[in-house]
């Protein structure tokens, strides 16, 4: 085989000649790699947070309410159909993005060796983190790298709303302000307006042994804690309710006599039986103590010269009788209260003497009063409502948060892959000018 030899000068010639092929060439390869390399990196990019989720019982493994906390299952499909809806993203399913999410837990080195190391040793040993990496495959669903940051997005936000309303106390109040009170008798007026403000007290009353320092802003950014509303609803009562209650009974007001009448018959009717049923039991158990032979159980208490001798079943009977009795002394005294009120509406109570006249008087001023109550309890009830929403939603951020904005994660390295296509491109139209140069001698 004939050996030839060429210099550096007629290399550089060969390859100055076929600059153009190698220029195409060159061009051709690295518009391959890179439209691949792109559309490769569409395929398969992700967007991923970190989530740390902080509630009471998830270090156990177990929800709030002590359940079993599943984290392959915690992102319910109805949540996501929730987050595709506010992300408007049409044509899309929540199995579509079940199967390109991805929620793995993050375990840190230390734990990771100490399971290893009980592993190894033949033990068992648990962990529940408390800190997660949320990965949306937007490549795989065919949307952009903004849409995935939107819906990774929404997914938690709905996650939290869900949270909150399965874990979270109640998020608000049920007004029954709106209420029609033409249509009810003063009495029940009363009573519904006070039902609602022992609503309101409970739940304000919870929420500061939960967090007596929270302060809410509310319309007209005014700064307001639970304590605050507590002192409007005392308000409220010391003044329009008990107004309400105190002139209803004192002049004997009513829309309807009769009705209130058979009202309080009735009430009678079901207090007297329950006091019937009291004074059987008191007498059962007074027979029994009247005949009571009993056993006594004697104590030894070490250190001390007398010993200590109890009935223990003998002190049940009289702890049972003295609350019987107590039981039938406030019924009788409600009877007697309800038969006065009765006597009172027939007319038939001489003690009582209020003209038509005075309680017209007194009917114009406690509907004015009802009036007044319905309104400030209608903005206290709103105002509540309003420092609730903003609580639970100040909790559930605390419980729920991501450690970080969602991210784009490009599997493909666009510009090595580039490279790679323009050196192979320049590397084999190189070999084909040199292989056509010797080809042609």
């Amino acid at each position: 085989m004939e050996e030839r030899e060429i210099s550096l000068k007629d290399l550089f010639d060969v390859v100055w000649k076929g600059k153009f092929l190698i220029i195409v060439m060159s061009a051709a390869f690295l518009l391959v790699a890179f439209t691949a390399s792109i559309v490769y990196d569409n395929m398969t990019s992700q967007i991923t947070t970190v989530v740390t989720m902080q509630w009471s019982g998830i270090s156990a493994g177990n929800y709030p309410d002590g359940t079993r906390y599943e984290y392959t299952e915690a992102i319910e499909p109805y949540i996501i159909t929730a987050a595709i809806a506010k992300t408007e993203l049409e044509g899309m399913n929540a199995g579509d993005v079940r199967s390109n999410l991805v929620l793995d837990p993050i375990v840190p080195n230390d734990i990771a060796t100490l399971i290893q190391q009980a592993i190894e040793n033949g033990e068992q040993m648990s962990y529940y983190a408390t800190n997660y990496r949320l990965t949306l495959n937007n490549g795989g669903l065919n949307i952009s790298v903004n849409e995935g940051r939107d819906l990774l997005n929404n997914i938690l936000e709905e996650f939290r709303s869900d949270f909150e309303k399965k874990y979270i106390n109640q998020r608000i109040i049920l007004d029954y302000t709106n209420t029609d009170f033409a249509s009810y008798d003063y009495i029940e007026a009363y009573e519904i307006l006070n039902q609602q403000v022992n609503l309101v007290d409970s739940i304000m009353n919870l929420r500061v042994s939960e967090d007596p320092g929270f302060v809410g802003q509310i319309s007209g950014d005014r700064g307001i804690g639970f304590s605050d509303i507590l002192v409007q609803t005392s308000l409220l009562k010391s003044l329009e309710l008990n107004q309400i209650i105190s002139r209803t009974n004192t002049y004997m007001l009513s829309k309807d006599v009769d009705y209130l009448i058979t009202k309080y018959t009735y009430d009678v009717d079901v207090k007297q039986l329950e006091l019937d049923k009291q004074e059987a039991k008191e007498a059962d158990i007074q027979l029994l103590l009247n005949n009571y032979e009993g056993e006594t159980a004697t104590i030894i208490i070490p250190g001390v010269d007398n010993d200590l001798t109890i009935d223990t079943y003998y002190q049940t009977l009289l702890k049972s009788i003295i609350e019987l009795q107590s039981s039938i002394a406030e019924l009788q005294q409600d009877i007697n209260y309800l038969q006065m009120q009765i006597d009172r509406l027939k007319g038939e109570d001489i003690d009582f003497n209020v003209t038509l006249q005075q309680q017209e008087d007194e009917a114009v001023i406690v509907e004015a009063a009802i009036s007044s109550a319905n309104t400030k309890l209608d903005t206290i009830v709103s105002d509540a409502n309003e420092l609730l929403v903003q609580y639970n939603d100040y909790i559930t951020s605390s419980i729920i948060k991501p450690l970080m904005a969602p991210e784009y994660q490009s599997n493909v390295n666009v510009k090595l892959y580039s490279a790679i296509g323009l050196l192979a491109g320049a590397g084999l139209s190189v070999v084909i000018v040199l292989f056509k140069h010797d080809w042609e001698k």
